[in-house]
C-alpha cells in the first residue's frame, strides 16, 4: 500500500492512520484510509461499492453502512459536508470516485524506518518536496559497488519491511491477534448461586471481597450484599429494598457509593428521583446500614458513580436529554461539569488510576459513536470513531472497562466478549462459554474479572376479552387505583420455550403472531400461528429472520395488509416479506413455501423506539437519536426525512384508528396530540407505567404501577379497571377483537462469575 501522499492541500501518511492540514493533525480507522487510497489510485473513476467492500474487506463480510461510515470518516476530515461533496462525491447507485489533484510521494517505507518520522510529536507538518529534491542535488556519487551492495541492502530492507506491512495489513481486521485479542478466559467460576438473581457486582479494591444486588424472586428491587471471596461468607450490607445503581468503593475502600432511585413527591420533569448515597462498608460488614444521601436529582438523572480520589465522585447527569460528565466535592458538597459533547451525548466512562485518565464512549451526531480519552480535568486527549466492521450492529451502544495496565478496555454485548483500544479497534476474546454474558470487571490486580450470567425467561399470553363485563366498572377520572379491589385476570399461554419470547404482534386479518425470541440462542423473530398453537410454522424449528449473533430485536410491527413486517433490530429498520413482492399472492401458500425476503431501509440514523409504522403511506412513528438526544418523530421512510412531534421526552405512542397520536412523557401522564398544542388525559392521571399501553379502534389498554389492567375509550371518556395481573407482567404488547397479548415473566435467573485470564 502507498504509505504517503497529497490530495490538494491535504497530506495523507498511511503508516499513521493520519491526514493532515495546516498544522491540524486528524487521525482515522485504517479502513477508512484504505478507502481513501484506493480512491486515490483511481482518481476521477467512479468506483463500485462492491469494488470497494471487495479490497478493502477481503475476506470479511460486512454491510454496504460499513463503507458509508468511511465515507462519512473521510468527508468529516476534509470538512466536507457530504452535500457539496468537493473531494469524495457520490454517484447514485453507482459507487463513488475522488475529484481532487493527487500527488504521490515516491520516497520509500525503509527511509522513514531507519531515519524515524519526519515531523516530530508536537509539529506534524508534512515534509517539504522541495528540500528534498535540492538534497539529492547535492548527493555524493558512489562507486559501483557500494551502489551494488547498497541496492542488495535496500531490496532486503524492503522485502523485510513489507513482510512487516503484509502482516500489520492482514491484522487490521477486528478479530486479529493484537496484544489485546490475545487474551482468552481459561476457567469460570461461580460466586453465587441462589434462587435469586444477583447483578451489578464489583470487587473492593484490596480484592477480597465483591458487592452484588440481590434481587428477591421476581422482585424489582433489591439489597445490596457483600461476599469474601476466599471464605464464601456473605453480608446484607443494606436494610432496606431499594432500586440501586452500579456500585462503586472509594480508592481506600472505606465506603462504598452508589445511585438509588425513589418515587418523587413533587416532580419537575420526572417520575423518579436519583440519589448519590454512600454506605461505610466496615460498618455494614456487621450489620446493615441505612445509606447516606450526598446529593439528590429531582429535575435530572444521575448514574454510574466512580472515584476519582478519596473526596471526587465523576458521575454521568441528564439534563435536557443529553449525558454529560460531572464531578462531585464530597467535602464541599458540590459538583461541577467535567465534560459533555456537543450536538451529542456520553454512553459511559471508567477511570484509569494508573495515569489518571478518563475513557468514555460518546455517541456523535447521527448517533456515530467514538472512543475518548479525558485527562481528570476535563481536557479531551483522544477521540476516535469507533469501527463496528460488521462485528457489531453500527448503532450497538458500548459500556467499556479499563483493562489494568494496558490501554485498551472490555466491553461485552451480552452474547459476546470484546477489546476496544482508543483507535476504535474492536477484538474478540477468546471465551469457552455458550451463556449470555455481560458487564465484565476487572480484578484490581490479578488477571480475573467478574461478571454477570445467565438467562432471562418469559413467554407470551393471552387474556380473553370476553371475561371482563362492563357492569361495575367504570369509574370516576380521578380514582385512588392503589385502593381499588379488582378481580384477577385471568389469561392462558401461546408462546412457551425456555428462553426470552417478547413484543408479540397479532398479524392484521390473520392468525399469525409475530415476535422476538432468543430460542436458538439469538434475537431474532419467530412467526406462530395462535389456531394451531405451531410455533415452529412453517420453518421447522427455525426463526423468520436471520440476524447476525450480536443483534437485538426492539420492535415488531405488521404491515396492514399482514404480508410483512417491520423490525426494529439493533436501531436499524428491516423489512421482512412473507413470500414474493413483485406480484399479488395468496399469503398462505407462499408463506409455505418458507420463502422470506428481508429489505432494509437507510435512514442514516439510528431508530430506538418503533412505536408505529403507516404501511401504506410509508411513514413510523418514532424515538430517534438526533444529536445526541432522544427525539420523537415521524419518518418518510422512503426518503429519511423526519418531522419533531413533542418538545417532551417520549417514552410509548400509539395511533388509534381514526388518526389520534397518544403518547407518555417521562412522568408517566398520558397526552393526546392536538393541530394547536397538545392536551392532557387527566382520566389516565397515574395509570401509565413503564409497561407499556396499546390501542384498539379508538380504546386504550394499559397496565399501572399496581399492576391493574385498565381500558379508556378516547370518544366518551370512559375509564375501568378490568382486573388485577400478577406482578410478573412485564409488558402490553398488542391487542384485537379477541384477546390481550401480555409478555410475563417465567425466570430471571442471573449469577455473578469470577473468569480466569490468560
Amino acid at each position: 500500500m502507498t504509505e504517503r501522499y497529497w490530495i490538494g492541500g491535504f497530506y495523507v501518511d498511511v503508516s499513521r492512520n493520519q491526514i493532515t492540514h495546516n498544522k491540524q493533525v486528524q487521525t482515522l480507522p485504517p479502513k477508512a484510509l484504505e478507502v481513501l487510497t484506493y480512491l486515490a489510485k483511481h482518481k476521477g473513476e467512479v468506483v463500485s461499492q462492491e469494488d470497494l467492500l471487495n479490497y478493502v474487506w477481503k475476506e470479511t463480510v460486512v454491510s454496504p453502512n460499513t463503507l458509508q461510515r468511511c465515507i462519512a470518516q473521510l468527508r468529516k476530515a476534509f470538512g466536507d459536508s457530504g452535500k457539496a461533496q468537493g473531494f469524495i462525491k457520490t454517484h447514485a447507485k453507482k459507487g463513488y470516485s475522488l475529484e481532487a489533484d493527487i500527488r504521490w510521494q515516491e520516497t520509500d517505507a525503509t527511509h522513514a524506518a531507519l531515519q524515524g518520522p519526519d515531523v516530530n510529536a508536537c509539529d506534524s507538518t508534512p515534509p517539504s518536496f522541495e528540500k528534498e529534491d535540492e538534497e539529492a542535488r547535492h548527493r555524493t556519487h558512489k562507486t559501483t559497488k557500494n551502489k551494488l551492495k547498497f541496492k542488495l541492502t535496500l531490496i532486503l530492507i524492503i522485502l523485510s519491511l513489507s513482510l512487516l506491512l503484509y502482516g500489520a495489513w492482514v491484522n487490521e481486521t477486528p478479530l486479529s491477534q493484537t496484544s489485546a485479542d490475545r487474551l482468552h478466559i481459561t476457567d469460570i467460576r461461580l460466586l453465587t448461586s441462589t434462587d435469586d438473581r444477583e447483578l451489578a457486582s464489583a470487587y473492593s479494591p484490596d480484592g477480597k471481597f465483591i458487592v452484588f444486588q440481590r434481587f428477591p424472586e421476581v422482585m424489582c428491587q433489591s439489597h445490596l450484599w457483600a461476599k469474601h471471596i476466599d471464605t464464601q461468607q456473605e453480608f446484607q450490607l443494606t436494610q432496606s429494598l431499594g432500586s440501586y445503581g452500579s456500585l462503586a468503593f472509594s480508592p481506600d475502600g472505606n465506603t462504598l457509593s452508589f445511585i438509588k432511585e425513589n418515587d418523587c413527591s413533587a416532580p419537575v420533569e420526572q417520575k423518579t428521583c436519583y440519589h448519590l448515597q454512600t454506605l461505610d462498608f466496615a460498618k455494614a460488614l456487621t450489620a446493615p446500614q441505612s445509606p447516606h444521601t450526598l446529593m439528590e436529582c429531582k429535575s435530572s438523572k444521575i448514574k454510574n458513580p466512580v472515584w476519582i480520589d478519596d473526596d471526587i465522585i465523576a458521575l454521568l447527569q441528564k439534563t435536557q436529554g443529553r449525558w454529560r460528565l460531572i464531578r462531585y466535592a464530597i467535602s464541599q458538597n458540590d459538583s461541577a461539569p467535567l465534560y459533555e459533547v456537543a450536538n451529542g451525548s456520553i454512553v459511559s466512562f471508567d477511570f484509569a488510576a494508573r495515569d489518571n485518565t478518563l475513557a468514555l464512549t460518546t455517541v456523535h451526531e447521527k448517533g456515530i459513536l467514538h472512543i475518548e480519552k479525558l485527562s481528570i480535568n476535563g481536557e479531551l486527549l483522544s477521540s476516535a470513531p469507533i469501527d463496528y466492521q460488521g462485528v457489531i450492529p453500527p448503532y450497538h451502544y458500548i459500556y467499556p472497562n479499563m483493562l489494568p495496565e494496558q490501554d485498551h478496555l472490555v466491553f461485552s454485548t451480552g452474547k459476546q466478549l470484546f477489546t476496544i483500544d482508543f483507535e476504535g479497534n474492536i477484538h474478540r476474546i477468546s471465551m469457552p462459554l455458550t451463556d449470555a454474558i455481560g458487564t465484565p470487571l476487572f480484578h484490581p490486580f490479578e488477571k480475573k474479572m467478574l461478571a454477570i450470567k445467565g438467562h432471562y425467561d418469559s413467554d407470551i399470553v393471552a387474556v380473553p376479552l370476553d371475561q371482563f363485563a362492563r357492569h361495575d366498572r367504570q369509574l370516576n377520572a380521578h380514582v385512588n387505583t392503589s385502593t381499588a379491589k379488582t378481580n384477577n385476570v385471568g389469561y392462558h399461554t401461546i408462546v412457551r420455550s425456555m428462553k426470552e419470547e417478547n413484543r408479540a404482534k397479532y398479524q392484521p386479518n390473520g392468525s399469525l403472531i409475530a415476535y422476538s425470541s432468543e430460542g436458538d440462542g439469538t434475537s431474532q423473530v419467530w412467526i406462530t400461528d395462535t389456531q394451531t398453537q405451531n410455533a415452529t410454522l412453517p420453518f421447522s424449528g427455525k426463526p423468520f429472520s436471520q440476524f447476525p449473533t450480536n443483534t437485538y430485536v426492539r420492535d415488531v410491527l405488521w404491515a396492514e395488509d399482514g404480508r410483512s413486517i417491520l423490525i426494529n433490530a439493533s436501531s436499524q429498520l428491516k423489512q421482512l416479506y412473507l413470500g414474493e413482492i413483485e406480484h399479488d399472492f395468496d399469503i398462505d401458500q407462499e408463506f409455505a413455501r418458507d420463502q422470506v425476503i428481508e429489505r432494509g431501509i437507510e435512514l442514516g440514523f439510528p431508530v430506538r423506539n418503533l412505536f408505529d409504522w403507516d404501511s401504506k403511506q410509508q411513514t413510523a412513528l418514532a424515538n430517534i437519536l438526533h444529536q445526541g438526544v432522544l427525539t420523537f418523530v415521524s419518518i418518510d421512510l422512503s426518503t429519511g426525512a423526519f418531522t419533531r412531534l413533542s418538545d417532551k421526552a417520549v417514552t410509548r405512542a400509539v395511533k388509534t384508528d381514526s388518526g389520534t397520536l397518544i403518547f407518555t412523557d417521562a412522568e408517566g401522564r398520558f397526552w393526546q396530540v392536538g393541530n394547536i398544542e397538545n392536551t392532557p388525559i387527566t382520566a389516565l392521571e397515574h395509570q401509565g407505567s413503564n409497561r407499556h399501553f396499546i390501542a384498539k379502534g379508538d380504546t386504550l389498554y394499559g397496565i399501572n404501577d399496581e399492576f391493574q389492567l385498565w381500558r379508556y375509550t378516547l370518544p366518551s371518556g370512559a375509564f375501568e379497571l378490568l382486573g388485577q395481573l400478577p406482578d410478573t407482567v412485564d409488558y402490553i404488547t398488542d391487542v384485537n377483537d379477541e384477546a390481550i397479548l401480555l409478555t410475563l415473566r417465567i425466570a430471571a435467573r442471573k449469577d455473578v462469575v469470577e473468569l480466569s485470564i490468560k
